[in-house]
């Protein structure tokens, strides 16, 4: 009888351990693996102790395959977590660029203003199809950010005033579908204004962001103050 018992403790540690090593490799699922491999391996220890020279030969193959199990459910869980990262991490950053405004962001990410290395700062004469003054900025309405920006200013009324923006990008987020425009003006003077707009049932675009850059800057000339 107690030889029966402690092969008993050899073929538990197989089981245990071979169903340990099948799921180690498999993320997620190795928890559960290591859960299992640990107490087996300790239950393998204890049937090569107390197991006859002649008969260790179940404990140590169980023991082995919980070794096993262990170390490739330790290796796995650190491969998929540094995997899980990067993918998390570039989500991220990828969702933070696509609708800074849309989320209340009060940045985002502006058109660069900087200057080619390779071009002269002098020769950069400022656009004369600028519009844009901090009045007319100002006159603008946000609309409600929870309806869909209900009661803001209509892009197609900015368009026909001012003209085609600079650039223009849609983007979709929830049940939004988001169009952001960019009126800039290279010069002395740099000046922007970045509109977004939530679109309609009706397909009309009604402001819910905007953001303004240099409207209200002002020079010194011989003659006095100018805009």
């Amino acid at each position: 009888m107690k030889q029966e018992n402690q092969q008993i403790l050899g073929i538990l540690a197989i089981i245990f351990g071979a169903i340990a090593l099948l799921g180690s490799w498999i993320p997620i699922i190795n928890y559960l693996s290591l859960i299992i491999a640990v107490p087996t391996l300790i239950l393998g220890i204890i049937g090569i102790v107390l197991s006859p020279k002649k008969q260790k030969t179940l404990a140590i193959l169980g023991t082995s395959f919980a070794l096993i199990a262990i170390i490739v459910s330790v290796i796995t869980q650190f491969l998929f977590s540094n995997i899980l990262n990067d993918w998390v991490t570039k989500y991220s950053h990828t969702y933070r660029q696509e609708i800074p405004y849309f989320e209340g962001e009060q940045g985002g990410n502006l058109p660069d203003t900087s200057i080619d290395e390779y071009q002269d700062e002098d020769d950069i004469e400022e656009d004369q199809g600028f519009t844009w003054t901090q009045d007319q900025f100002d006159a603008l309405v946000e609309g409600d950010l929870s309806n869909r920006g209900q009661g803001g200013s209509n892009y197609q009324d900015v368009i026909n005033k001012h003209g085609l923006p600079d650039s223009e990008i849609e983007s979709t987020s929830g049940n939004y579908n988001i169009k952001r425009i960019t009126y800039l003006s290279l010069g002395s003077n740099t000046k922007t204004v970045v509109l977004t707009f939530a679109k309609q049932e009706n397909g009309q675009f009604l402001l819910i962001r905007k953001f303004s850059l240099g409207l209200d800057r002002r020079e010194q000339t011989d003659d006095g103050m100018k805009v």
